[in-house]
C-alpha cells in the first residue's frame, strides 16, 4: 500500500508523526530493535497502533504509570521479543508545596516546561490535596528533582516515589452515543455538550476549544476517532468511535464526556 493511501485517514499535520511511526516500525521489523516512544497523547497512540497493526509480527504496548492514564510511552518491538524484558521508562515524582496550598495543573506544567523540558517527556500530572504526582521520563527524574524549586508562586519540594504511591484522582466520565450531521468540531461539541450549534461555533471562534491540546478556532475543523476535544467551561469529550451512519445519513459517534 502506498503512503498516500496509508495516511488517508490522518490529518495533514499528523503525517510527520505518522512518518516517524513508520520509522519505528522499520527499526523493529528490519533491524530487530525495540523502540520506546516519548509520551504520546491518545490520538498519537491510536496512530501508532493503527500503523503497527498492519505488520502482523510487530508488537506494541503502552504504559502511562496507571490504568487509564491519558499520556503513555509505548514500545514498538520485534516479533517474539519478550515485552517483560523492556523497562517502563517511567519515573514518579511527588511535588509538594511547602505552604500546604493546592497546586494548579497549568502552574505545574508551566514550571516543568520552564526547565527546558519538552512536553513529550512528561506524562500525566495528577493533582491532589497535598500537591501533585508527576509521571515523567525516567532519564529526567534526577534533573527535575534537583532543579524544580517553585511552581507558580509556591516553593515546592520534589522527591521520587514508587508507582504504588501514586494518588489517582477520580474522574467523572459519562459515555454518550450521539448523532451528528457532519464530523465538524462545532457539530460534535453542540451535541456532546448539549449546546446550540451557534453557541458552540462562537466558543470555538473565541479560542476556547482545543483538539488534542491544540487551540482550534475554525468551527469547520473535522474530528476523528480518539480525538480529545476540550471546550472551556464545559469539560472534555473523547471521540471514542465513529460508528457508521443512520438511515438519514447522520454519523453515529460514541463519546466519553469528562468534567
Amino acid at each position: 500500500m502506498n503512503r498516500e493511501a496509508l495516511f488517508a485517514h490522518f490529518r495533514p499535520e499528523e503525517r510527520p508523526f505518522a512518518e516517524r511511526v513508520l520509522d519505528w516500525v522499520y527499526r523493529a521489523a528490519e533491524k530487530y530493535q525495540p523502540v520506546q516512544t516519548p509520551f504520546l497523547d491518545p490520538r498519537q497512540q491510536f496512530i501508532v497502533r493503527s500503523l503497527v497493526n498492519r505488520e502482523p509480527d510487530i508488537g506494541v504496548w503502552s504504559d502511562g504509570g496507571y490504568e487509564g492514564a491519558e499520556r503513555c510511552r509505548m514500545w514498538v518491538h520485534p516479533p517474539h521479543f519478550p515485552p517483560d524484558e523492556l523497562p517502563s521508562g517511567l519515573a514518579f515524582l511527588a511535588i509538594r508545596p511547602l505552604s500546604g496550598k493546592e497546586l494548579k495543573h497549568p502552574d505545574v506544567l508551566g514550571s516543568l516546561l520552564g526547565l527546558g523540558i519538552k512536553r513529550e517527556k512528561l506524562g500525566d500530572l495528577l493533582l491532589h490535596s497535598e500537591g501533585c504526582h508527576a509521571i515523567v521520563a525516567d532519564e529526567l527524574a534526577d534533573y527535575i528533582r534537583l532543579q524544580l524549586s517553585r511552581v507558580g508562586r509556591e516553593t515546592v519540594s520534589v522527591e521520587e516515589i514508587g508507582r504504588e504511591d501514586l494518588v489517582i484522582p477520580e474522574r467523572e466520565a459519562i459515555a454518550q452515543s450521539i448523532t451528528v450531521a457532519s464530523l465538524r468540531v462545532d457539530a460534535v461539541c453542540a451535541e456532546g455538550f448539549r449546546l446550540s450549534r451557534s453557541k458552540a461555533a462562537q466558543s470555538i471562534k473565541s479560542g476556547k476549544c482545543k483538539v488534542n491540546w491544540k487551540v482550534v478556532d475554525n468551527p469547520a475543523e473535522t474530528v476523528a476517532e480518539q480525538d480529545m476535544i476540550s471546550l472551556r467551561g464545559f469539560g472534555r469529550l473523547l471521540v471514542e468511535k465513529i460508528d457508521g451512519r443512520t438511515k438519514k445519513g447522520r454519523f453515529w459517534v460514541e463519546v466519553l464526556k469528562m468534567r
